[in-house]
Parts: structure tokens; sequence; C-alpha cells
């Protein structure tokens, strides 16, 4: 008899464990988003894992890999934000499966620009875990506000940007963060004034181009002009920050610039060659 009840009592331990034992994964979504809206990476870190090789995050449509990579650009993105705030959303799914676990919600986004310009943003997250000693750390990371179709008849990017003289400004600011990098200078070692005015023109019409304004791109192809400059991946990431810094300076709108990022990214497969 005695042996019959230390049995139950032990069924009963091991059937409830597992409700317990389990994280309470919309509540660590929760902490992370208020980590994130102090403004200060170093105080989401302890949520995310570490390895600069393996961990891979997607912004979309930026993309880092490895946490140091994605707290510089996170960073250059919020650099104008006065303050945001993160409601989630009451749609979060979590699952685990021994020492890993996913999740997803969806997000509203609420902030103020330092300037005083207010907007607003949804959109899906998507969370993958691992569990690191006691704690579980994010490994994958994937954020998206997508883009609602533009209804007949609206302006083109180009026009909503403001036009040539103001994709002008943007390039000129563009390129200027892009020569006074240290990483990134050495593309621009040996050129003379004249060649740079020659590059900033080119750079201009693309951008005219690619945001659907009058212009016609009259240098080479884009694989053909980056041939043998051994451009990578760390690179790259490095001028989307740069533009997404002088977006921010210039107060383009979330949407536009979400826009112009999604328009030179069909350029990356041309421009990257290098490891």
């Amino acid at each position: 008899m005695r042996f019959r009840v230390l049995f139950v009592l032990l069924l009963s331990v091991i059937l409830a464990a597992p409700a317990s034992a389990q994280t309470d994964f919309k509540a660590l979504m929760r902490k992370t988003l208020d980590a994130w809206e102090t403004k200060d990476p170093a105080n989401a870190a302890p949520f995310y894992a570490q390895e600069p090789a393996r961990t891979f995050y997607d912004i979309a449509p930026l993309k880092y890999t490895g946490w140091d990579a994605y707290a510089k650009g996170v960073e250059a993105v919020i650099a104008d934000f006065g303050a945001f705030k993160f409601t989630l959303n009451d749609d979060v799914q979590a699952q685990q499966s021994g020492r890993s676990a996913w999740g997803t919600a969806t997000f509203r986004l609420d902030a103020t620009m330092k300037n005083g310009a207010k907007f607003s943003d949804q959109g899906p997250w998507t969370v993958v875990w691992e569990k690191r000693g006691k704690d579980w750390l994010i490994v994958h990371e994937h954020v998206s506000f997508p883009m609602p179709p533009p209804p007949a008849g609206e302006q083109s990017l180009y026009k909503r940007l403001g036009g040539y003289d103001a994709i002008a400004a943007v390039v000129d600011d563009f390129l200027g963060r892009l020569i006074s990098d240290a990483q990134l200078k050495r593309f621009f070692t040996g050129t003379s004034a004249d060649s740079q005015r020659r590059i900033r023109q080119l750079v201009v019409e693309q951008l005219c181009a690619a945001t659907g304004g009058p212009c016609f791109y009259t240098g080479r192809a884009t694989r053909t002009a980056h041939e043998g400059l051994n451009i990578t991946e760390a690179d790259w990431q490095s001028s989307v920050n740069h533009l997404v810094a002088t977006l921010n300076k210039f107060n383009v709108p979330e949407r536009e610039k979400n826009d112009v990022l999604g328009a030179i990214s069909g350029m990356k497969k041309d421009i990257v060659t290098g490891r």
C-alpha cells in the first residue's frame, strides 16, 4: 500500500513537471522588446547568442550575421529616434522541443523622431531560441514590416522622395559618409576630384532610375563597375548602415526609407563579390 501511494505521488509529479517547467516565452519576448526600448543594444545583448559566425539575424530588408553587426546596424537605424514603444499583440505562439524553441507574434511600433515627427507600423516577428545553461538565447530573429500595395495612381517613389534635387542631396551626404569611413575609404583612394564627381553623378542617375524617376543611367553595368574591388558582405552592410543614417538625417518617412532599401537590394548580388 505504501509503495502504491508513493508511486501515485511520483506519477503526479512527473505529469505536472512539463507544465511547471514550460518557459513563458511570451514574457521572454516582452522582456526583449523592453530592452530594445531603451535604445541601448547592450541592454538587449543578454537575450541573444553571441557567436559571430553562427547567429543570423534579419530585419527586412537589412541582414546581419552575428550580434556585433546586428547591434551596430540597429543602432544606426534608430539613431534619429527620440523614443519608441512596442506593443506585443495577443497572437503569440510558442513551442518548445528539448533545448530549442520558436515563437511568432506581431507587434506594433509607435515612434517619435528627434525632429518631433511620429509614425506607427506593425509587422510579424519570428524568434528561434536555444537553451544555454539556464537561459534561453535568441539564435535567429526575423522582423518584417510589410508595405501595403500602393493605391492606383499613387506617385512614384522618386516623387515621394522629393524628386531629383532631394535624391542628389541624399547621394552627396551618403558618399561623404563612405569616403570618411575607415573601412570603406579604400575604394576612393587615388580617385581625382573629377572622378569623384563622375561617381557622384552616376550614383544619382542610378538611384533616380531605380526609384522610378526620369533618369537614364549612363554608367557601366553594376557587376562590371564593381568587379575586382573585392567588396565583402561587411562592406555592403556598412554601406547600408550609412545610407540608413543619411535617410534618417533627411527625415525620410519609414515607408519611403524601406522602399529605397528594397530598390537597392537587388544590386547586392552584382556588388558583393569578396569574402
